[in-house]
């Protein structure tokens, strides 16, 4: 996910943060199962949808070995008479040739692309998951290629990410922007702005999957993935089939809750990684974990007052572009040496061109100062018609705890003005519950110090859904299939290879390096 600042969500590729996140990926995925698929009928289509679960899908080549469409959904539920709006997917087709069904893939965000996913699946998935499934990725409404949401320009963009709001006037230049990211996306979206919910999002997903010809679903979704995979269980019971949620969110608490516990995880992770630092031979802090802490606190505090040089004079290092760039190398424990080079660089050269780097990564921001994808603008809108606003004494007392408690990063998170105060479909109540009552085994999966979807959220949803079993990596990172785990990996791929679900309460060791 990506949370604001109480503007600027932060974006975890994520729930959050942003998708993937730079992990360092496995080099022996195998398994020796052939595959079992689900044979059962295809479910009936919805009267009042028929003629969208009615379509043929015309994939064509693209992209070299892979294979694209585009399906058409229904822009409002409530009324499928009216506008329709693309769906964009793109299938890696089965290494055998032969597959046992599809597997459709969600990365996260919200914001991030399923398409994308799919052209690194070669490097996620495992051998045999990818010669015994179509792998398909889609773009969730308002993403990517996807009738993408629009708010502003490269320019604009640029200014509000990398804004340092301190000063006299620090108030009023938020506002203003907070102003110009809800009037942009009103003017350039206003059509589909307030369609954007995940659980529209999961609709949309039971649509393409009637379109491939599935009877029922196969799914892997990681960090908000997993929210449009609670949404379908919710609304589709009947047609859950394998459904694997890695990186679990819990869409109940609301967004100040989800803000909260993120903090939290990205302290523990903090103190985990410092702990790491101290343990090396470059580290640039010094003392105690506690005192190395309070050591990069300070020099969190003081981008907040201005801005560290970096090798674009015109664009030094600020508080916002500092934050992202040290929690993105959390994400995965094989990129924290990166986020030691980073502050090693900020400490003993008063620099921060690494961090600088680390920040583009995670906000898609390319060198020419354009944006690959409108995945910052999407994580805003999709959040802000998901989660009801939350008051600013909410955000205050929420604040208060933070800073108390020594957060590094709690006051910033904590603080600043609230995008979805008052934008256009912003709801009355927080998401779910999800019981999935009558779905087939769901597995979820949680890792220990998690950074972006806390361990605790795993824990909430398995006592909220009624048929899942919880699979715990002992580790560090955000999500574990796709890392390296073989005790996680063996156990998904067997359960959506053959339907063999995993034992509830399995436990992985961790494995580091």
């Amino acid at each position: 996910m990506a949370r604001f600042r109480r503007f600027g969500f932060a974006l975890l590729a994520g729930a959050f943060a942003l998708t993937a996140c730079m992990p360092s990926w496995p080099s022996d995925q195998s398994s020796d199962s052939a595959g079992v698929p689900i044979e059962i009928e295809m479910p009936s289509a919805p009267v009042n949808l028929k003629s969208y679960y009615e379509q043929d899908l015309s994939w064509q080549t693209c992209s070299e070995s892979y294979e694209c469409a585009t399906v058409q959904v229904p822009l409002d539920y409530d009324d499928p008479s009216g506008t329709a709006i693309n769906i964009a997917l793109m299938k890696r087709p089965a290494a055998s040739g032969d597959p046992i069904g599809t597997l459709f893939i969600n990365p996260g965000g919200p914001g991030g692309s399923g398409i994308d996913m799919v052209a690194q699946a070669d490097y996620i998935l495992s051998d045999t998951l990818l010669e015994n499934f179509d792998i398909v990725g889609f773009d969730p409404r308002g993403v990517g290629q996807s009738t993408p949401v629009d708010c502003v320009d490269d320019a604009a963009l640029n200014r509000i990410l990398d804004a340092n709001y301190y000063g006299a006037d620090a108030q009023q230049r938020s506002e203003n922007d907070v102003a110009a990211v809800r009037t942009g996306c009103e003017k350039n979206s206003s059509d589909i702005l307030t369609y954007l919910q995940t659980e529209n999002v999961a609709r949309d997903l039971d649509i393409l999957r009637d379109a491939v010809g599935d009877p029922q679903l196969y799914y892997l979704g990681m960090s908000y993935g997993t929210f449009i995979g609670e949404e379908y269980a919710e609304l589709f019971p009947k047609n859950v089939g394998r459904v694997v949620l890695d990186g679990v969110m819990n869409p109940t608490l609301g967004m100040a809750g989800l803000v909260y516990a993120q903090a939290n995880a990205f302290e523990t992770a903090l103190e985990r990684y410092m702990s790491f630092c101290l343990d090396s031979v470059d580290c640039p802090f010094t003392g105690s974990t506690d005192e190395a802490l309070e050591q990069l606190h300070q020099l969190f505090l003081d981008a907040g007052e201005k801005a560290v040089p970096t090798d674009d004079a015109d664009r030094p290092l600020t508080q916002s572009m500092m934050f992202q760039g040290i929690i993105l190398p959390l994400y995965s424990r094989n990129n924290w040496y990166m986020l030691t080079s980073a502050l090693t660089e900020l400490v003993e050269k008063g620099t921060g061109t690494q961090l600088k780097a680390l920040n583009d990564a995670g906000t898609s921001r390319q060198d020419d100062g354009t944006f690959a994808d409108n995945s910052v603008e999407a994580n805003w809108a999709i959040n802000c018609v998901d989660y009801p606003s939350a008051s600013d004494e909410v955000w205050q007392e929420m604040g208060q705890r933070l800073v108390s408690s020594g957060n590094v990063f709690g006051d910033f998170m904590a603080t600043g003005e609230d995008l979805c105060k008052g934008w256009p479909g912003n709801p009355d109540e927080d998401p779910g519950p999800f019981t999935a009552q009558g779905a087939a085994p769901i597995v979820l999966i949680g890792t220990r110090y998690d950074p972006a979807t806390p361990y605790r959220w795993a824990e909430e949803m398995h006592s909220m859904m009624e048929n899942s079993v919880l699979l715990t990596y002992e580790g560090d990172g955000h999500t574990a299939y796709g890392q390296g785990v073989s005790c996680i990996q063996d156990s998904v791929d067997d359960y959506l290879l053959n339907g063999t679900v995993p034992e509830d309460g399995l436990t992985c060791a961790a494995q580091n390096n």
